[in-house]
């Protein structure tokens, strides 16, 4: 009997899945992959909670498609580069004829893909790959001038007038014919619990991130533009770790918008305007990391700006990553992060202009730490907001717009409750005071003080950019 494959990554659901739709389609008998590399999720930095939240999501999508009859089988290759080898004989012993998956973004994905292609067709065995990612092809919409888009307002203009409602049309695979029903295996995926976020904030399956989804769309979707920015409010949909690992697909999370909103992407409700938007940001960042491969290569959007002369103080990035600049906005966002393992993002982008701008330290090493503790850590998102955040990326800000965290927090946490929620040594610290705490708090509450001057290091930051423009511009 003839045999699909479905090769499972950063997909781990039945709805709205393309790869698994089309082997369901062509073959009665089906299986189903999932293939880890220790060595290579440590090389792009993937956080621990999120191994664990894979995991965790993985042993429950096993059971979802053992109810449909096919297996779900994880195998451990040592990197991408040995995994076309890996892959093709499970193919060979598992007498596989088609091998099916959704495509993933970055040039580390696309090369392993295409040595896949080659590999598998070495030896007969067909492959058919998806976008399940986006709503257009990578690199389909295009400028009038033919070029990739490089700034969102102008891209997500384009993206509307091309949208057609057919782009819409998904449904869950329905049962399959009990022809091939052999158990699966996820034994091979091993894991010591090595970080502190709490992994219970984060419930794991198809039916827990559709229910987030939900719930977000019948209760705080129509107030989100108002409500987005405060990080004390639970005002946002928290379903980037979901959107991450592909357990709920951006295709569905439009549709659902959109039925709510009678089908209307500027016009309608404000609130589910705008969260449609950051949903298009997704698919603008991937289209930035399919058109343009040096973001893949760690290097910035913006050329001029490699010659930045970045700072490095081991004692001021101790400070950082600990949660204790002196600047509270900044350190509870850290410490949110390292608890929950989840950021708002408002304080995302003030945290990483204090470290690109006041800072003056290198993004890519924002961008890591980032990596290192996000359970919805994602590549192209992550490189694209801490780009936009130094001025080294896309649609970038201003070099001279720098945040000033203090402002920041008066108007997004003017009580200070987030702050002390996450910082339980100013919980004393009256409202008026615990944006910027005074000397005399110091010594009693044993919270640092600050690390910078703000003035002087704003100053020092436009410095540094307007050189190395001059430098580029010789």
């Amino acid at each position: 009997m003839a045999k699909g494959l479905v090769w499972f990554r950063t997909d781990l659901r039945l709805d709205d899945n393309p790869a698994l739709n089309a082997a369901l389609r062509e073959y009665e008998a089906v299986l189903a992959i999932y293939v880890f590399s220790q060595h290579q999720w440590e090389v792009h930095n993937e956080s621990n909670i999120k191994h664990e939240f894979l995991i965790n999501n993985l042993i429950l999508l096993k059971d979802s498609l053992e109810r449909l009859g096919i297996p779900l089988t994880a195998i451990n290759t040592e990197s991408f580069k040995t995994l076309p080898k890996d892959l093709s004989s499970f193919c060979t012993d598992q007498k596989i004829d088609h091998v099916f998956w959704n495509n993933e973004f970055g040039l580390n994905e696309a090369n392993r893909d295409a040595a896949s292609i080659e590999t598998l067709n070495n030896i007969s065995i067909k492959s058919s790959s998806f976008n399940d990612q986006v709503i257009y092809e990578p690199g389909f919409l295009k400028t009038a001038q033919g070029k990739p888009f490089s700034v969102f307002t102008p891209f997500k203009r384009r993206w509307i007038e091309n949208f057609d409602t057919n782009f819409l049309d998904i449904a869950k695979p329905s049962k399959l014919k009990e022809s091939y029903s052999t158990q699966g295996d996820l034994s091979n995926l091993k894991f010591a619990k090595t970080h502190s976020a709490n992994i219970d904030l984060w419930p794991a399956g198809e039916s827990a991130a559709e229910e987030k989804l939900k719930n977000f769309l019948q209760l705080k979707a129509q107030s989100y533009s108002a409500s987005r920015n405060s990080p004390i409010i639970d005002g946002t949909s928290r379903i980037s770790p979901y959107l991450a690992l592909g357990i709920l697909s951006p295709k569905r999370c439009i549709l659902e918008g959109l039925k709510l909103n009678n089908f209307e992407f500027t016009s309608g409700n404000r609130g589910i305007c705008k969260w449609i938007d950051e949903i298009v940001w997704r698919e603008f960042y991937r289209n930035i990391m399919h058109s343009f491969p040096k973001v893949s290569k760690n290097r910035p959007f913006q050329d001029y700006t490699n010659s930045i002369k970045w700072r490095h103080s081991n004692e001021e990035l101790d400070a950082f990553y600990n949660g204790k600049t002196g600047f509270p906005i900044v350190d509870a966002g850290i410490r949110q992060m390292l608890k929950e393992g989840w950021m708002h993002n408002r304080l995302r982008m003030v945290v990483a202009m204090f470290f690109t701008k006041n800072m003056l330290h290198d993004w890519r090493l924002g961008e890591k730490f980032f990596m290192q503790h996000l359970i919805d850590g994602d590549f192209s998102s992550n490189n694209g907001g801490w780009q936009w955040s130094s001025s080294t990326g896309t649609d970038s800000a201003p070099y001279f717009r720098i945040f000033n965290p203090i402002s920041q927090s008066q108007n997004f946490d003017s009580e200070g409750e987030f702050i002390k929620k996450f910082i339980p040594e100013l919980k004393d610290v009256p409202a008026a005071q615990i944006h910027q705490p005074k000397d005399d708090f110091f010594s009693s509450t044993n919270y640092p003080e600050p690390i910078l001057d703000l003035k002087e290091s704003r100053l020092r930051a436009i410095q540094a950019f307007k050189d190395a423009r001059e430098v580029s511009s010789v």
